[in-house]
């Protein structure tokens, strides 16, 4: 475990937008997340919140007078357990563990080549690309709840841990990851081969399509799912039906609509929805995280005039503002 006092935490976001942290912690597994606990005891630090490689994320510009928890990768990370079965912790590189699967013939996680975070913050989030999702590869997670200032820890089986869009028991109740196993498909040379063909096609279309250029915090609002509202979009825009179901997996692309309502580079401050991706508002130096909620407030508003509802946020907001 280390600890850093009065943190400057953008120097650790991938968005460089944020305030100081009245203490930073790294933790590597569950001992040092218990040794966390004790000295957050011993400090009287009320407000905690977790940290992976903090890719989907605005934080506050307003001093944090609580403690981040960061989940580091440890020496020995992802392992395998059996033919199938790997298992990860929390703080090991998503992109890793696909890496780990393709050196032991194993398949099924390339669609997420290039998803940049880490396994805790994937099952947290059920991180998703070209209509997979975490979920359909993952065994069982271990997580821990904080009762009476102390984490407890348990296993989850997949079905426990309520996936569903973007979403999981662990974000909705605030909870910490410690590791995850995923069950996965053994192939042959040749498969594999197609596999890992796959997950270097998806990091070269995210070097193409996304405006990796700048900070950036991926993709703000989640992409329209619920019937109900695609029915509305319809109404506006009969001639995506045929996209929808070919291009989108039923989903409507939030970046399309968007660019579509004439948002492209729309800025305050130093905050810009991005004309490459418009899914995407970039950093273009000095960007304050007030800039970037105040743009997202413009895009809900444009939605509910033109749809009568209002898209979701996919990126996390640390805490209220």
């Amino acid at each position: 475990m280390k600890v850093y006092a009065d943190f400057e935490i953008r120097d650790v976001l991938w968005y460089k937008i944020g305030g100081k942290v009245a203490y930073l912690i790294d933790v590597e597994g569950k001992e040092d997340i218990k040794k966390a606990y004790e000295f957050l005891k011993r400090e009287e630090i009320k407000r905690t919140f977790f940290l992976g490689l903090g890719s989907n994320l605005i934080f506050t510009d307003k001093y944090f007078d609580g403690a981040v928890i960061r989940f580091s990768e440890s020496t020995d990370p992802i392992r395998l357990i059996r033919p199938h079965i790997i298992e990860a912790d929390a703080g090991a590189v998503l992109d890793d563990v696909i890496n780990f699967a393709f050196e032991h013939n194993l398949v099924d996680l390339e669609w997420a080549g290039g998803l940049p975070g880490q396994v805790g913050a994937a099952i947290r989030g059920n991180v998703g690309a070209f209509g997979s999702e975490i979920k359909d590869s993952v065994k069982q997670a271990e997580i821990f709840e904080v009762v009476n200032n102390r984490p407890r820890f348990k296993i989850l089986r997949r079905f426990e841990l309520q996936f569903s869009y973007r979403n999981s028991i662990v974000k909705k109740k605030g909870l910490g990851v410690v590791r995850a196993q995923f069950r996965l498909t053994r192939a042959d040379s040749a498969i594999v081969n197609r596999a890992r063909q796959t997950y270097l096609n998806n990091i070269e279309y995210r070097k193409i399509r996304h405006p990796l250029e700048f900070p950036n915090c991926g993709s703000v609002f989640k992409n329209i799912v619920i019937r109900e509202h695609v029915e509305k979009i319809l109404e506006v825009f009969p001639d995506l039906e045929e996209r929808i179901k070919r291009d989108w997996h039923g989903k409507v692309a939030m970046g399309y609509l968007i660019k579509r309502l004439d948002l492209s580079e729309y800025r305050i401050g130093d905050a810009m929805i991005s004309p490459k991706h418009c899914n995407f508002i970039v950093n273009l130096g000095n960007a304050q995280a007030t800039d970037v909620l105040s743009i997202t407030k413009v895009v809900q508003e444009k939605f509910l005039e033109t749809f009568d509802f209002v898209p979701e946020l996919e990126v996390e907001i640390a805490y209220n503002f």
